[in-house]
């Protein structure tokens, strides 16, 4: 090796050295750290009006969470369209866990069933937290022979046709859960349909009609007064509020079984670990006796599952409907 060539290569490896000294000291510089989330309010949208239970729920929720992520949480109604507005703009927010949507059966076990079109397609969500089940009671006018769902049927295979129930609208909830009774009962009980809740129950109490299905907080005044009586809930035990109305089962009707769900969804992509921290915030505060007493007055309950566990429980309550749907052919739009 020449004289010259082995000082060039002492002068390179000389050259390194200030590198292979700072080398070890930059490792230990504390890296930018991610931003912390929540770093901003955080938005519950409810796709139905104000002062229902599904608002009454997410406000509930919202209040509890901000104490907990230490951020407020805002709740914004943005109802319409069979609750497909407010969804779509959850859809196509950012995923990033400051957007959420109060979802309900309706927004994705039944309408996804039954639209033809839609603005938003069921995996543009992710499962985040159950807020609650509801079960359907089923109602009727004091001049219905019986106290309980057997002998609503004995009665109706006598008389086919002679009795009617109240619907709220072709694909809702009342529509469902009876097109459920009817074919597991096998009776003919013809519907009739109603644009609301309240000309309904006018009807009902009347005796214009004899039969409805409703939500169990509302059933209860009218069963307790004696202006209707309960045949029949369609839980999987009697409700503490109502217990003298016996379930579908105990009147040898097991396959009507069926609740109205409550939770949390967010954007497809919201970051898992964001997820899993929401689902942990919304179980404890269920289980606080503040919303559990909440829970108790409108006959709710509320499992604790994972958001895993909860996207399953969609699933299968979108597999019961879709049996239920998918012979009555219904297309909306």
């Amino acid at each position: 090796m020449t004289a010259r060539r082995r000082c060039l290569q002492i002068l390179a490896a000389t050259a390194l050295l200030p590198t292979l000294v700072l080398l070890p000291a930059l490792a230990l510089l504390p890296t930018p750290a991610r931003a912390a989330w929540p770093d901003k309010p955080l938005r519950i949208v409810v796709p139905y009006a104000a002062g229902g239970f599904t608002d009454i729920l997410s406000r509930l929720l919202a209040t509890r969470l901000g104490e907990r992520l230490g951020q407020s949480v805002i709740v914004e109604n943005k109802p319409g369209a069979a609750t497909m507005l407010g969804a779509d703009a959850v859809a196509k927010s950012p995923p990033d866990g400051h957007t959420l949507l109060m979802a309900t059966t309706s927004t994705l076990s039944t309408n996804p069933l039954m639209f033809r079109k839609m603005p938003f397609k069921t995996t543009d969500f992710v499962p985040v937290a159950l807020a609650g089940l509801t079960p359907f009671v089923l109602v009727a006018h004091p001049s219905v022979p019986g106290q309980d769902a057997a002998a609503l049927v004995a009665h109706a295979r006598a008389n086919p046709g002679k009795l009617n129930l109240a619907m709220l609208g072709v694909g809702s909830s009342t529509h469902l859960v009876d097109e459920l009774f009817r074919t597991a009962a096998g009776v003919d009980i013809p519907d009739v349909p109603y644009k609301g809740s309240g000309p309904a129950n006018v009807d009902l109490l009347a005796g214009h009609v004899q039969l409805t299905f409703d939500a169990v907080a509302t059933a209860i005044p009218r069963v307790r007064s004696g202006k209707l009586k309960g045949l029949g809930i369609t839980s999987d035990a009697r409700s503490p509020l109502l217990p003298d109305v016996p379930t579908f089962k105990e009147s040898g009707l097991p396959q009507v079984v069926a609740y109205s769900w409550y939770g949390l969804m967010a954007p497809a992509g919201t970051p898992p670990a964001v997820v899993e921290q929401i689902n942990r915030a919304v179980n404890e505060i269920l289980r606080t006796p503040e919303i559990q007493t909440q829970l108790d007055a409108n006959g709710a309950s509320a499992p604790k599952l994972t958001a895993a566990q909860f996207g399953e429980l969609i699933d299968e309550h979108t597999r019961l409907w879709a049996r239920i749907v998918k012979p009555l052919n219904l297309q909306l739009d």
